[in-house]
Formats: C-alpha cells, sequence, structure tokens
C-alpha cells in the first residue's frame, strides 16, 4: 500500500499555548507560526492522572491508561525483582506504529515515551533510551541493548547521539545568557547547568535521528517525541517573572528566559522538519497537557512530590496543517485519545470502536465518512512484539534519578519487597483515577477498597476510595469512610472537600456551604473552593450569586471546562439562555468528554426549541455516562415531541428500570 499521504506528528511534551502565543505573536515561532497559518490550531485536553507515560501512550492508542495499561512511571519488575521503568512490553494492545505497520505503511517512531525496547515495524523504531546517557562522563557509551530496530539502522543512529560533556558552553548562551558569571562551585548553579546540558544533548539526539530518517528512509509516517519542555519547565519554570515568593531577583533575572529560549529551540527544530517532509505533508504538533507559567504556578519548586502534580495544565497544544486540512481555522473539542482516531482515518483506514477518542472531523475540509471495525486487536501482525529483558542496572538507575530529581517518583531504597509494593500501588491508584474519570466508578470503587484496606494509614489511598465511592453514588459508604479518616487520620483541606460534597448529594446544601465558608476564610484565591461554592449555591437555587462564583473562577482559570458549565447553568435558571448556550460550548470546546457539559447544552437548546440538537446533546451525554435519569427524561419529552414515539418509550422504559420509583408515564 503506497498512500498519497505523508504524516509527520511531532510530540512535544507540556507545550502550552500560554506561552508559546506571546512568542508568536512576537514573531519568534515562525515554523509553528506558519503550521496555525496554513491549517487548525486547538487546545487538546488531557486526562486524569497527567503523566507523560500515561499520557503519550493514550496518544499512540486512542485508549484511556486502565484500557492501554501503562499506570505508572515505573512497575515490579518480574523478571529481577524491585522495579523497573515502563516500557513497550508493558503496554496492552497495539500503538498506532504497529497499526500502520501492518497496514503496510513505512512507518517510523523516535524516542516515544514508554517505547522501549523498540518494537519491529516497517521502517526503524528508536526507543525512549536510545539517546539517554547513563553516566554524566564521557566514557564508552554503547546503545542500550534494544533501543534500536531494525538492527540495521543502530550503527547509522548511534553515531547522531550527542552526549551531555559535548554541549559548550557557548550553546547554554541562548537559554542563560549570564551563565560565563556565575559560581559553579555552588552546587544549585552546578545542578541546573548540568541539567540544561544533559537535556539539550538528548533534545539534539532526537532531532538528528528524525532528521536522518526524513533524510535516509522511505516513509509515510514519523511520530517523534521530545520531552524537552517538561524537563526544562520543573527545573526553570519556578523562575520565570513574575517572581514568585521564595524565588530570589537575581534567580529571575538569571534563569527567567529560559522557557521562551527552550519553545524557540523547538520551533528551529520544526522548521528543519517540515524543510525535510515536504510541502505535501500533513504535519500534526501536539502536546500531553499544558504547564503553568503564570500567577497559577503552585509554588517555588517544581520538582517536589508536592508541588509537581500542580504544574501541569489540563490542556496541552494541536496545531495541524497539509492536504485536506482546514485553513487558519482554530478547532475545538479536542482530547489527546483522539489522534490515533484522526491518523488512522487521514490514511483511509478504520478506526477501532474499542477506541476511546474520535476523528477530529472538524479539522477536516472534506470530512469523509468514518469507516470503523470492532477493534485491531484481533488481526495478526507481522511485526514481532518487543520482548522484555532483564533491566540493564546502570540504564535502570539513570532513569530512576532522572524521575527523582523531577519529582516523579521517591528515591528507591534497598529493599525490593517494599519497592514492588509501592510501584504496584502507584499503578492501582492511577487505574482508580481511570476508571472514574471514564465514567466507570462501580469498578473503581471496588479496586479502591482494596488499595484503601492494604494501605489504612496513606490518606490519599483512603481518600481516593472516597471519591471513587461518590461518583458510584455510594453515599452512605462514602460518609462512613471520611468519619474513620479524619478519626483516624485527622482534618485536611481534602477531606473538607469531600465532605462538602457529601452533603451536596445528601440534599444537605446548607450545611455544605457553611464547611466551605470557613475553609475560604483560610485560602480566599483557591478557585477549586470557588467553583464548588458555586455548585452549592446551584442546588440552593441562588442563581445570581452562583454566577458570580463562576465568573470569579473564569476570571483566574478562563479554560476551566467545569466552571462554564456551572456558569451556563446559573444563566440559563436566570433565562438568559443565549449567553448560557455559548458557555456550554465554550465547555465543550475545551473538553469533549464531559457528560455533564453535553446535559446542560441540551437543556438550553431545549429551552431554545432546538429539539433536534438538543436530542444529539443528550445523546453525546449519554454515551459518557450511561444511565442518567434526567438525561432520559429530557430524551423522552423531546422524542415524543417530535413524533419520535418509539424512541421516546425506550427512554421511559430506562427511567423506570434506573428508578423503579418513576411514574409510568413522563
Amino acid at each position: 500500500m503506497t498512500p498519497q499521504r505523508k504524516i509527520l506528528l511531532v510530540g512535544w511534551d507540556s507545550a502550552d499555548w500560554r506561552l508559546i502565543s506571546p512568542l508568536l505573536d512576537r514573531g519568534l515561532m515562525p515554523a509553528l507560526s506558519g503550521v496555525i497559518e496554513r491549517g487548525v490550531m486547538g487546545n487538546l485536553a488531557s486526562l486524569e492522572p497527567m503523566l507523560s507515560p500515561l499520557i503519550w501512550t493514550s496518544i499512540a492508542t486512542g485508549k484511556f491508561p486502565h484500557q492501554h495499561g501503562v499506570l505508572g512511571f515505573v512497575e515490579p519488575d518480574p523478571l529481577g525483582g524491585g522495579i523497573r521503568n515502563v516500557g513497550s512490553t508493558t503496554r496492552r494492545g497495539k500503538a498506532l506504529w504497529n497499526l500502520l505497520s501492518e497496514s503496510g505503511l513505512a512507518t517510523h517512531v523516535v524516542s516515544w515515551y514508554a517505547s522501549h525496547p523498540a518494537e519491529t515495524i516497517r521502517g526503524v523504531c528508536a526507543s525512549d533510551r536510545f539517546a539517554l546517557a547513563p553516566t554524566p562522563t564521557a566514557e564508552p557509551w554503547p546503545l542500550p541493548e534494544g533501543a534500536i530496530q531494525p538492527a540495521a539502522a543502530a550503527a547509522a543512529l548511534a553515531q547522531f547521539r550527542l552526549h551531555p560533556t559535548e554541549i559548550e558552553a557557548s550553546q547554554l548562551l541562548p537559554f542563560i545568557p549570564r551563565a560565563a558569571e556565575l559560581d559553579q562551585r555552588d552546587p544549585a548553579v552546578a545542578g541546573r547547568l548540568t541539567a540544561l546540558a544533559r537535556i539539550l544533548a538528548q533534545t539534539a539526539s532526537v532531532q538528528a535521528a528524525a532528521t536522518w530518517i526524513l533524510e535516509t528512509q522511505p516513509w509515510d509516517f514519523l511520530g517523534v517525541y521530545f520531552r524537552a519542555l517538561d524537563d526544562l519547565g520543573h527545573h526553570f519554570m519556578p523562575f520565570r517573572p513574575p517572581c514568585l515568593p521564595g524565588v530570589s531577583e537575581t534567580d529571575v533575572a538569571v534563569y527567567g528566559n529560559v522557557m521562551e529560549a527552550a519553545c524557540c529551540f523547538h520551533d528551529l527544530m520544526l522548521a528543519r522538519l517540515l524543510h525535510l517532509a515536504g510541502p505535501d505533508t500533513t504535519v500534526i504538533v501536539i502536546s500531553d497537557h499544558g504547564f503553568e507559567s503564570g500567577a497559577q504556578r503552585p509554588g517555588a519548586v517544581a520538582n517536589e512530590p508536592e508541588t509537581m502534580s500542580g504544574w501541569h495544565r489540563q490542556f496541552g497544544i494541536l496545531a495541524a496543517a497539509g492536504p485536506g486540512v482546514r485553513r487558519d481555522e482554530r478547532i475545538y473539542g479536542c482530547s489527546v485519545l483522539d489522534l490515533t482516531p484522526t491518523v488512522l482515518h487521514l490514511f483511509g483506514l478504520p478506526v477501532g470502536r474499542d477506541m476511546a477518542g474520535k476523528v477530529l472531523v472538524n479539522a477536516l475540509e472534506v470530512p469523509g465518512e468514518v469507516a470503523r471495525i470492532p477493534t485491531w486487536e484481533n488481526p495478526a501482525s507481522d511485526a514481532a512484539p518487543a520482548v522484555a529483558a532483564p533491566a540493564n542496572a546502570g540504564e535502570e538507575a539513570a532513569l530512576f534519578e532522572h524521575l527523582v530529581a523531577l519529582g516523579y517518583m521517591q528515591r528507591p531504597d534497598a529493599d525490593t519487597e517494599r519497592q514492588m509494593r509501592r510501584a504496584a500501588d502507584e499503578i492501582t491508584f492511577n487505574r482508580i483515577t481511570s476508571l472514574v474519570s471514564a465514567g466507570q466508578a462501580g469498578e473503581a470503587s471496588v479496586e479502591a477498597r482494596r488499595l484503601a484496606e492494604r494501605n489504612p494509614t496513606e490518606r490519599r489511598h483512603r481518600l481516593k476510595l472516597v471519591q471513587a465511592l461518590l461518583h458510584a453514588g455510594h453515599l452512605s459508604e462514602a460518609r462512613d469512610e471520611l468519619a474513620v479518616v479524619e478519626t483516624e487520620l485527622g482534618h485536611c483541606p481534602n477531606t473538607g472537600r469531600m465532605i462538602a460534597h457529601l452533603l451536596m448529594l445528601e440534599g444537605n446544601p446548607a450545611e455544605a456551604l457553611r464547611r466551605l465558608q470557613a475553609a475560604e476564610s483560610e485560602a480566599p484565591d483557591d478557585m477549586r473552593l470557588h467553583e464548588q461554592i458555586g455548585r452549592v449555591l446551584l442546588q440552593q437555587r441562588r442563581w445570581r450569586d452562583a454566577e458570580q462564583r463562576y465568573r470569579r473562577v473564569l476570571a483566574a482559570e478562563p479554560e476551566n471546562p467545569s466552571a462554564c458549565v456551572g456558569l451556563a447553568a446559573a444563566l440559563a435558571r436566570q433565562n438568559h439562555n443565549v449567553e448560557a448556550a455559548q458557555w456550554a460550548l465554550t465547555a465543550l470546546g475545551l473538553q469533549h468528554f464531559l457528560p455533564e457539559g453535553h446535559f446542560q447544552l441540551g437543556a438550553v437548546l431545549t429551552k431554545l426549541n432546538f429539539p433536534e440538537r438538543a436530542i444529539q446533546a443528550f445523546e453525546t451525554g449519554l454515551s459518557m455516562r450511561p444511565g442518567h435519569v434526567p438525561a432520559h427524561r429530557f430524551l423522552a419529552r423531546l422524542y415524543r415531541h417530535i413524533g419520535h414515539t418509539d424512541r421516546a418509550a425506550h427512554h421511559r422504559q430506562r427511567i423506570r428500570e434506573l428508578d423503579p420509583s418513576a411514574p409510568a408515564e413522563d
């Protein structure tokens, strides 16, 4: 099969429009600007938990983390004991490069997260370890075993790797212009310069491999992943102006431009890739999530476990251009789950019905009909699966040290059994989070109960159980668990929020509001608190007060989809229906997988007398949250209104099944 289309997929971990857009406006990122001007751009909604191996594997499969099985940075090592880094053998099912290779396409992938050992495909697969320098000194540096497939490409790619010690001082100056003035005997200074050199060397190695493939290999698809913006963000984003508490003005003056310089560096690399790919290539630039860069930064240190997760923002970037892609348009409702279905569709291949994502038809001039098959997992593959081998101690240690430095894991200790238990528990914790996010709270609550019973003194595990129970509607169990947690482990802000949420679900908004207002006096700038107060005010039918709360949240967080939905509900209850519809659409433009957003849009469209569009909104929401009785009620009425009596009867029957106390007729 020789398609006319070529696709270049470029991944920039943690790239964020809030940081990039001012650089585009100043003309400092011309390559990305050109993609946007001749194509489309938009936000790319991430998933929970926002951890790179999970999200990049979801990008490559179109599936939630609990479906594809990559659920952490490390996992128990069944071969050697202790723990090992996740990789291609962790993944359950096929990645995009497997699917395209099976379809006869010349397919290459470079440095994708969690891709080691490299898989055999119809092209070059360079794993995320091929550019890893396990030691900081310039000593012999053999390729990690299994880093390159086919083996014939290994020698060529090995010569393009750059060791951190090969980065010259002058090459750091575009990022830290005053580097020569710094006292490198200061461990903090030396650590930052060393980290910058290591990240630049690894990034240059990945770029070199990608350009070699484009220059020398036949290709239909190339996927290349750069992790530099995330790594640099955890080291240097605290020093970006304005000055955070606990950060010296001197450090801001020295390191404050690193992130902007890094974005411009990525644009230079993109320009080279675009030149080699040619004008007839479809190019897609994405990130897995964003990175806080302004007033919402959580603290002075970006690489401590207590603060690390707060640095990731829900929305990454998407920019695409090429034949058949709409020109100079902004698109909405895009998710990291949508990339694999969209690439398959662009190549004329079917989308698996077991994929959670959708084809981004709103990005295409002529979308065409989306072909579907039950799954891609059944057809026999001519590609040999990656085979796990005993972990290389030096490589694993280097990767562990890197993750520890960025705050993604605790430093491993000598107790291998404890390491394995800790890794297994973290995988379970993340699986529960993924299940809840996908609307499978019942299954999540069962697993969360087991996790909490194994770790009764771990507050986050106990609260994860409460979260799952609340989402599953098991209110009495949630109340019992919260009472035990407060008695045994003491009160904390998260337990307070969960108690307030429980009180709302139990129909006691007055007490919920009292508790939240008490917490507000201690944390007046906590937008999560204001958003929760808004929900309570909606339950109390205080529409105007709720509107003001949500507007306050959106003034601080303009891209908060749940706040947009709350504001839409408050406005609709005041009969400001057109504005309510606009806010509901804004929410869905930010995050398509948002059942409450589709429900609210359907309710407003019903009031505006657009029954067919309202039906579409309710049906979409039901596909994401089956069994939502209010949506079935609306649909029963709407289908009866437009004369579809059979569909109306179906939804009335579903109401009776879900709520036996419901009247026989709606």
